[in-house]
């Protein structure tokens, strides 16, 4: 392994703006450095930093940047970078946390073992493979101590990319989890480990290996750890590149409760909400099952090509009339979930997302463009369910057919069926 040139290959994705990055967060470039806002906290990266830089002057427009959202920040910083950006942070308020190493390991050749002496560590599982296991894992991964590289909430509400999916393996005893290890793919050229809540070194070591086995990631693991996690990745054939500390500033006031945008991950929240919503509305998925759903009551349909009058795009006169009629019909800090079948759905706050300084919605909008296409509320009292085949609207919900009731008629004509 030339860990050389592989870590030149990541010291120089430092401090560039991503072409590809999680739902909900908003990014933002200043000279060397890149602020990412995910409405809970932040984090700042930065590129090398020329010699002569005023450090102390570059740190305060961060601060001043990150005070005006509130939240926590982390900004890392490697040992190979300015000396001088260190003490800068901890002059402006950051706090130093502890000194961990930067490790590396290549992909295993052959998909064998990196120690064929070591015997596997049994009860090591893929979360995917146990999904009842998921609530389980989830409390142990996010009560674990840190710090972690990615800590596990924060990977799973950052989603997959196109370059990539997270990786989950827990270990089983007497059938439940005891310990969960987490990395994603997203982050080239290397596979990220996000952390391990275990240093057991059968674990670290199945873990790792699996990883590297993993033909379409084709790219080397890094990890950070320190004391006997960092021991046992070495054991497991990782090698030290260089160490990195964290440095954290919480501005005055508190950050917001949640992310204004997240993606549903499957095992936690989009698998779980479709089990519901199939079973309260008897979802029957099909090109020929019309309609899909026992509407409920109240509700009405309107056929989307009976246009009551002439207008020059459809589904995105729509979005803005279901949309002007969510902020009515929510209560506030309230997360609209938009779900699309077969694919990945989103949950977000109409209130902070679409406006200025704050993240897109995400999600392809109301019209129901190839597939069933949801705007719904975590309880089921209120939606919308597009059919792409019968080509209609539904929306139930007392306090949204009074928001929107009226400009859908105008728009679309009188609904073709209706419940009351």
């Amino acid at each position: 392994m030339d860990m050389g040139k592989q870590w030149e290959q990541w010291n120089g994705l430092r401090g560039r703006v991503p072409v590809w990055h999680p739902v909900g967060v908003v990014i933002e470039a200043d000279g060397p450095v890149v602020r990412r806002h995910y409405g809970t906290h932040g984090t700042a990266e930065h590129a090398p930093i020329a010699p002569g830089t005023d450090l102390a002057g570059l740190v305060r427009r961060q601060q001043a940047a990150f005070a005006e959202r509130g939240g926590p920040v982390e900004w890392k910083v490697y040992g190979h970078d300015s000396p001088g950006l260190g003490p800068a942070l901890t002059a402006a308020g950051f706090t130093p946390g502890r000194e961990r190493s930067v490790l590396i390991a290549d992909r295993l050749a052959g998909g064998k073992p990196q120690d064929a002496g070591l015997e596997p560590r049994d009860g090591v599982r893929n979360l995917y493979g146990v999904p009842d296991q998921a609530e389980r894992a989830w409390k142990i991964a996010v009560g674990s101590p840190g710090p972690h590289a990615v800590p596990y909430a924060e990977m799973i509400a950052d989603g997959a990319s196109d370059e990539g999916d997270v990786l989950i393996q827990v270990l089983l005893e007497d059938g439940l989890v005891t310990a969960v290890a987490w990395a994603h793919g997203d982050e080239q050229p290397f596979t990220i480990v996000g952390g391990l809540t275990s240093d057991d070194e059968g674990f670290v070591r199945a873990c790792t290996d699996v990883w590297r086995r993993v033909s379409w990631l084709g790219c080397p693991l890094l990890a950070e750890a320190d004391g006997p996690l960092r021991a046992r990745l070495l054991d497991a054939g990782f090698a030290e590149a260089t160490t990195v500390r964290s440095y954290h500033w919480q501005p005055p006031g508190g950050p917001e409760p949640t992310r204004p945008a997240q993606f549903l991950d499957w095992l936690h929240d989009d698998g779980p909400l479709w089990d519901r919503f199939c079973a309260h509305f008897d979802f029957q998925p099909s090109t020929t099952h019309r309609p899909a759903i026992t509407e409920p009551s109240p509700s009405a349909v309107w056929h989307l090509h009976a246009h009551h009058r002439p207008t020059p795009d459809l589904p995105a006169e729509l979005e803005a009339i279901v949309q002007r009629g969510l902020l009515a019909a929510t209560e506030p800090g309230e997360f609209v979930y938009w779900l699309d079948w077969q694919h990945d759905g989103y949950r977000y706050d109409p209130r902070r997302t679409d406006v200025p300084g704050r993240p897109p919605r995400p999600g392809k909008g109301t019209y129901p463009n190839g597939d069933y296409y949801l705007h719904l509320t975590h309880d089921l009292r209120l939606g919308t369910f597009g059919h792409p085949w019968e080509q209609t609207l539904t929306v139930w919900g007392p306090a949204l057919l009074t928001a929107i009731e009226g400009e859908l008629t105008e728009l679309l004509g009188e609904p073709v069926r209706r419940r009351d």
